[in-house]
Parts: C-alpha cells; structure tokens; sequence
C-alpha cells in the first residue's frame, strides 16, 4: 500500500513538472504560438483529458490574461482541447473567467462541450460570481475588436538598389505586429526593426518617415513586401552574411512568405508584351530624369573616373577637330562607359529596379511615365544592335560625368577664392 502511494507521489511530482515546463515553453514561444498554435496542439494531444484542463488552469493562473490570445487561438479546433479549456474555466478564480466561456460557446457546436461549460457556469456561481447562462439574451460575453487587415508600403528605389519596406500583419485580439526593413538588391537586409503596436501608431509611425526621408512612399500588397524583405534575406545568406540582429526573432510573426521569385507588382496593370513593342516609349526614356524621382539616380564617382579622364583629354586635345569630331568623341566615351559598366548581371539589377520604379510611379496617379520606366526596364536586356544605346541607361552615363565634372569645377573655384592673394 505504502508502494503504491510512492508512485502516485513521483507520478503527481512528474506530471506537475511536466506541465510547468510546458507553460514555461509556451510563454518563450507565445508570439509564434498565437499565430499557429500547431506545435502546442501536437504536444497537448498525448495528454488525457485531466492534464490538458490542469495544463490550461496553470497557463491562467500563472500568467492570466497574457495567455488569453494563445487560448483564443485554441478553442474551436478540437473537441477534447474545448472540453479541458471548458473545465479548466470553470476552476480559474476570476471575472474573465465567465466572459471566456460565453466566448468558447459561441464558438462551439459539441454538446459535450456545452455540457461542459454549463457545469462549469454552475461552479463560478457557486463560488459567488455572478454569470449569466449560455443562451440568455445579453450575455456577458468578452468581444474584442476585429483584427486590423495586414497592410505593405514600400519606398522608391534608388540607383544603389536601396529601398524601405514596411509590413504590419494583426496580432490576436488587438493590434498589429509592425516590422520595418532597409534593403538592397546588393546587401540584402541592412537595417530590420520589428515591434508590437496598435494600427494608429503604425499609421503615425509611417507618415512620420513620408517627412523624414527624401523616398516615395506607397502602399503595397502585404504578401508582396514580405516576399520583398525575404528576397533581401535570402541576399544575406547568399552572400554568408548574417540578417541583421531581430530578423530571426520576428520573422516567424510575418506569417508565411510568398514563393519566390516575385513577379514585380506592375505586371499587374500593364501588358509586358504590348510595352514590350513601344520603340516610342523606350526612346523617350531618356527624360525620366527629369521627375525628381530620378534625380539622385547617378553612378557612383568611382566608377565614372576612367570616362572622366577621358573626356578631359578629347576636350584638351592639340588636334584640330570640327565640332562634329568632337561630338562623335564625347559619344563614344558615353558609349564605352554603356557598354563597360553595364553588363548582363548589372543589366538585370536595372531591369528590376526599373519595374520596381514603374510600380512606384504609376502608384502616384503618373501613368504615362509608369508606362515609360516599364518600357525602359522591358528594352534593358535587348540586343539593340551596334549603333542603338539604351536611351536610359545612355542618359545616366551623361548625367552622372556632367555631376562629377560640376563638382570639380566647383571644388577648384572654392579653391581659389581661399587663395591668399598678395
């Protein structure tokens, strides 16, 4: 006899350790859980009956309410998990006790279920709490607000490849998971924030950046800047890089990634084989640079220095050329540096870049010049023949040796105002 009651004693001890290490667990993976309660369902499957509802009873004792979205999460799915909620209720000393079982049987159909939920009305009542029955008109039932819809926003895109995307996804019960990335189709994810808020913060949160920072800023499908921040993460490993510290962390709350490889959002409002076919679009590409969203669209000074050097010495040439000469020169430096710094893997990052501006723009209510990007993103890869230049991508070139010959003009004439003149 007294045997027997030793193992009853180490079963008790064993079941009860079992149990805390399990809401133990369940508080450190929480976040995830509310979101896909599968790996808790999996794990509470092989309890009978009596530990699930002493597992549940812990979980709202030991933590209260804090627990209550990853219950939410639960009820519904499974009988047996809804008879335990439904008992372990009905043992949990508190006012949300009542509301959480008017809430498990709107949202049940079981008889044993409702069985269940009665008796455990019946037990909050005998304890002195005063709990309407499942049924009456105007129950006390717990009603939270329904969850706000998941929402994208993505910045332009700068000649760097560099660009913010911004994701908020629901949380159960109230507010939104809000994350922010800073990515580049070079570095993959450089900067990542991740943080708990309501919708109107995120919203305030947003508008604050539409000022801070010289981007565009629009709003996109949600499941196509998620795919965005994992293309950049993929990036990362790529290249055996790390994410940034938090990615890991909250990347489980962003719910599940589109496949990859994304097809650009603006496929979705323009025929890529009909733009494909506008010679007149691509041709005027060139004058993209005149919208302010491509003024900062220059190549980097190091890579211009050759062409730079160039340029000076057909300009300081003892030659004597015609002006034609001269401009047949000029346009064949411009052309080497085309043909030299774009080559095909470059080609494809601008294509993409390009289709990510033409999203950007058309966005905007700037149809006519979405439909011209596009069309300059479409003829990036094209094999134009020997005497066809890229009118964009020529553009570029031009615009970025005029900056840098601009600057050093600008640096020697400062130069020589700080001259001490005798």
């Amino acid at each position: 006899m007294e045997e027997k009651k030793r193992r009853a004693t180490k079963g008790d001890i064993s079941r009860h350790e079992e149990i805390e290490a399990l809401v133990k667990e369940a508080g450190q993976n929480l976040r995830v859980w509310c979101q896909d309660p599968t790996p808790l369902l999996q794990r509470l499957q092989s309890f009978p009956l009596e530990r699930q509802e002493d597992f549940f009873l812990s979980l709202l004792k030991e933590e209260g309410e804090d627990f209550l979205p990853l219950v939410k999460a639960i009820m519904g799915q499974e009988e047996k998990m809804d008879l335990a909620i439904a008992q372990a209720l009905g043992r949990w000393n508190s006012a949300r006790a009542a509301d959480w079982l008017h809430q498990l049987a709107s949202s049940v159909s079981s008889r044993a279920v409702i069985k269940a939920i009665r008796k455990s009305i019946f037990r909050l009542r005998s304890q002195g709490w005063s709990v309407k029955d499942i049924g009456d008109s105007a129950p006390s039932v717990y009603r939270p607000l329904p969850p706000s819809p998941s929402e994208g926003f993505l910045s332009s895109i700068d000649s760097a490849g560099t660009r913010m995307v911004w994701l908020s996804r629901p949380q159960p019960l109230q507010g939104v998971f809000a994350f922010h990335a800073l990515i580049s189709d070079l570095q993959g994810i450089i900067d990542f924030n991740g943080f708990e808020t309501s919708g109107k913060k995120f919203h305030e949160y947003l508008k604050e950046y539409r000022v801070a920072v010289p981007y565009e800023i629009v709003e996109a499908d949600p499941q196509y800047c998620h795919g965005l921040i994992i293309e950049a993460a993929a990036i990362n490993q790529g290249k055996g890089q790390p994410a940034p510290e938090g990615f890991p962390k909250w990347r489980p709350l962003m719910g599940i990634p589109p496949e990859l490889p994304l097809r650009p959002l603006i496929y979705s409002h323009f025929s890529e084989e009909e733009l494909k076919t506008r010679s007149d679009l691509l041709d005027r590409s060139g004058s993209l640079f005149e919208l302010s969203t491509f003024h900062a669209w220059l190549l980097e000074e190091e890579e211009m220095q050759k062409y730079l050097i160039l340029l000076k010495e057909a300009s300081q040439s003892r030659l004597v050329l015609t002006p034609y000469q001269k401009e047949g020169r000029v346009l064949e430096i411009y052309r080497q540096a085309v043909e030299e710094l774009f080559d095909k893997s470059r080609r494809a990052l601008f294509r993409r870049r390009l289709e990510e501006m033409a999203y950007v723009l058309w966005k905007n209510g700037k149809q006519d010049e979405a439909q011209m990007t596009l069309a300059a993103a479409l003829g990036i890869e094209s094999e134009g023949g020997i005497f066809f230049l890229h009118p964009f991508l020529l553009e570029m070139v031009k615009r970025s040796l005029s900056a840098r010959l601009e600057e050093e003009a600008q640096k020697k004439e400062k130069e020589s105002d700080l001259l001490i003149k005798p």
